[in-house]
């Protein structure tokens, strides 16, 4: 009885304990884009179209996880951390580490580091990934890429 109890239990969370929310907007086009899981390479920097000048500089993106964490390269520093999102698209970004390479003219990579501190909430519209801070201003704007 003992075992077929343990057994039960064990389907149980194999079934029902292991499922996530996945998070997908319906764009006008009727694709399906997923915020989780997606590379979203950065293509506008506080309104500004993000243009890299130096060679050495990779184009900065972001990957959100099913475990919550984040992911991604500020154009010359790996970085990670973890995320929350709750009601209403509100999302936070926390314990943000990166490596510390140096590479000339870093200063995309520090206003985007920034502005990913102060994200308060987002919206994908038109396949496009808005992060916006506490006052609704737009901070960094981003295209879905298939890694």
């Amino acid at each position: 009885m003992k075992n077929i109890l343990t057994l039960f239990l064990l389907t149980c969370l194999t079934l029902f304990g292991c499922k996530t929310k996945d998070i997908t907007y319906k764009s006008s086009d009727q694709t399906s884009i997923a915020l989780v899981g997606t590379k979203w390479v950065l293509i506008k920097l506080n309104g500004d179209v993000v243009q890299l000048n130096n060679p050495q500089l990779t184009q900065p993106f972001i990957k959100l996880s099913e475990d919550k964490n984040i992911g991604g390269n500020g154009g010359c520093n790996s970085f990670g951390g973890s995320y929350t999102l709750t009601d209403k698209n509100a999302i936070s970004f926390s314990k943000m580490i990166s490596t510390l390479r140096y590479c000339e003219d870093q200063g995309i990579e520090s206003a985007f580091i920034g502005n990913l501190q102060k994200t308060a909430s987002y919206g994908i519209t038109k396949n496009e990934l808005i992060l916006k801070d506490e006052n609704g201003h737009i901070l960094a704007a981003f295209e879905p890429v298939s890694d």
